[in-house]
């Protein structure tokens, strides 16, 4: 087989598309030496201006295209191009990423579905974003060979909206941890980190992610206040995430909760940061109110955290019975798991199931998975008809 991988969302600094791309055709090119891959650092509408730092790869049996081209070649030549088989290198199989499903090419195709969170809860994200995603959401529910999501609850999800789509053409592929994020046991980078963010030697709250309101950070910071306020608590709370949208006021909401000295956010952190803050945190609260899958929720596991969240979306799934789920619209919800954790002898059996549980997640078996869909598609019968055949 030729298999043309969509890449296109490696460019950039990574986000959920991104990751699952690069580590998935990478895990795959480690197994898969027979077949032939033509991977895509432009693709369809989504381009970055640093297509050139896309995932790319040595090995024999693997090509990336455009990156010769400038910049002005690489939009001319996509907007110019009457035959995207052409343009694309014959590929038997295309494999979409981003949310730009590929109408006209006369092959098998793919489509990663990671949520349907831009029509589940459509005000967790841009007009821009929603358009975007449900259109190619649409297209791939018309003419896909096949659909990849990231959690059965995306896999529902995707056939509510989509219900003339045929189930038996839907596979759950679950993401693995990242492989650059382990336990750090090396003193030294223990150390440093702990100084850069004067954590001392007391314990504390963790949450992770952007600063945006899908992330439930006003829930979070309203139960800590309810913890710190009528159960003396003393442990810090710490927020690790870039700055998303839509959450500008929530400096003013600490201040109003009286949180202040007490709450800090610390900014986009390293993998080694990351590593030891979950490691080292009292428990990882992650209250999200959406998800397609929940990445922070495996990361803290795998680093032996105990875990809260939600008990909606995706979130169940990842965590199974390693951890407390509550209902992210109470507030006392999350207040009596926190005091349910400070119990030491509960805390550890915790830690004990999250180190257990993150091993159920890997790389290698999903990249099997895919090989194995590849392989699937090929010899269908189906050929690129879509949910109409």
């Amino acid at each position: 087989m030729k298999i043309g991988f969509d890449v296109s969302q490696t460019a950039e600094d990574m986000a959920g598309c991104g990751f699952f791309s690069k580590q998935m055709i990478s895990h795959i090119l480690e197994q898969d030496k027979k077949n032939e891959y033509v991977l895509y650092p432009v693709f369809y509408g989504y381009r970055h201006p640093n297509y050139r730092h896309a995932y790319s790869s040595n090995d024999k049996n693997v090509k990336s295209l455009f990156l010769q081209l400038s910049w002005s070649q690489v939009n001319k030549l996509w907007d110019s191009a009457r035959d995207k088989m052409e343009l694309l290198d014959y590929p038997d199989i295309v494999h979409s990423n981003n949310f730009s499903f590929p109408l006209e090419l006369n092959c098998k195709r793919i489509m990663t579905i990671y949520d349907m969170g831009y029509m589940d809860c459509p005000e967790f994200t841009t007009e821009e974003n929603r358009i975007v995603c449900s259109n190619g959401a649409f297209e791939a529910s018309i003419y896909a060979d096949h659909i990849v999501t990231i959690s059965e609850f995306s896999k529902k999800s995707f056939l509510k909206f989509f219900p003339h789509y045929p189930e038996d053409r839907v596979s759950v592929v679950y993401l693995g941890n990242r492989p650059t994020l382990n336990k750090v046991e090396d003193e030294l980078i223990i150390k440093k980190v702990k100084n850069k963010f004067n954590l001392g030697e007391s314990s504390f709250w963790l949450g992770v992610g952007t600063i945006e309101p899908r992330k439930n950070y006003s829930f979070l910071l309203e139960a800590y206040s309810e913890m710190v306020k009528n159960h003396n608590e003393t442990r810090p709370l710490y927020i690790a995430g870039g700055k998303g949208w839509l959450e500008n006021d929530i400096q003013e909401k600490i201040k109003k909760l009286g949180i202040a000295d007490k709450t800090k956010f610390l900014g986009y952190v390293t993998d080694d940061e990351l590593s030891v803050l979950y490691t080292n945190c009292h428990s990882f609260i992650y209250p999200s109110l959406y998800e397609g899958f929940g990445l922070p929720v495996l990361e803290a596991m795998s680093c032996g955290a105990p875990v809260i969240t939600s008990n909606n979306s995706s979130l169940p799934e990842v965590v199974g019975d390693s951890g407390i789920t509550i209902d992210p619209n109470k507030v006392n919800s999350l207040v009596e798991a926190m005091l349910k954790i400070n119990n030491e002898q509960y805390r550890a059996e915790l830690i004990r199931k999250s180190l257990a549980r993150s091993e159920k997640f890997s790389w290698k078996f999903a990249s099997q998975q895919m090989l194995d869909i590849y392989e699937k598609v090929m010899t269908s019968d189906k050929w690129h008809k879509g949910a109409r055949s």
